[in-house]
């Protein structure tokens, strides 16, 4: 099972939500460019050139909104670093006088 970040206090349904979300958005982006390439290539009279076209870019784009993700955001990380309770930084001298 997935578990659930530590500094994450939304209730589990909240949880559920955003994750049912994400999962429709990669889904969404992996199924609708192939729809779209069989109705262009309907139009056209081609035989599945933007049918391929268009599940495979929507793969692409899909996989790359996948490994963004799960990719740990580092601006924020780097602000999770420091506690609440440490002082704020000072000049270079470090005297506060």
């Amino acid at each position: 099972m997935t578990e659930v970040a530590p500094d994450d206090r939304r209730p589990p349904l909240a949880q559920a939500a955003a994750w049912a979300a994400r999962v429709m958005t990669v889904a969404l982006e992996m199924v609708l460019p192939g729809v779209v390439g069989i109705w262009i290539d309907r139009r056209l009279g081609t035989q599945v050139l933007f049918t391929l076209l268009g599940f495979s870019g929507g793969l692409t784009f899909a996989i790359w909104q996948l490994l963004k993700m799960i990719k740990p955001d580092s601006s924020n990380a780097a602000g999770k670093l420091k506690s609440e309770g440490d002082p704020p930084e000072t000049g270079k001298g470090g005297n506060a006088s």
